[in-house]
């Protein structure tokens, strides 16, 4: 499995979560940010505008298969008018005990 974070504008949030879906994701969680989180890290976004009337990032947590994790980041990037992947990470269920021992047992 893996878990893709994803940085993005609040009016992108309808169709790149219907596009996410689409590709293969299996959850997806949406979350707001505060200003204080946001406002500083990417100001590069809108280029000197002033950030009072600017719509506010939202953060999309999207967890998915190996198997169409390359489909939902493709999805993310054709849908989304402004954004960024923030981090791409992998994990294993570690299971307790291993099978193994009942195929060699028989």
């Amino acid at each position: 499995m893996n878990h893709i974070s994803m940085l993005l504008k609040s009016s992108d949030i309808k169709a790149v979560r219907r596009a996410v879906f689409a590709a293969g994701a299996s959850r997806v969680v949406v979350t707001t940010l505060s200003r204080q989180a946001w406002i500083v890290s990417l100001q590069d976004w809108y280029f000197g505008k002033s950030v009072s009337w600017v719509e506010a990032p939202v953060k999309i947590n999207v967890e998915v298969d190996k198997c169409h994790a390359d489909n939902v980041v493709s999805a993310f990037l054709t849908t989304a008018s402004c954004g960024k992947i923030e981090k791409i990470t992998q994990y294993t269920k570690k299971t307790k005990g291993s099978p193994l021992h009942i195929l060699k047992a028989a």
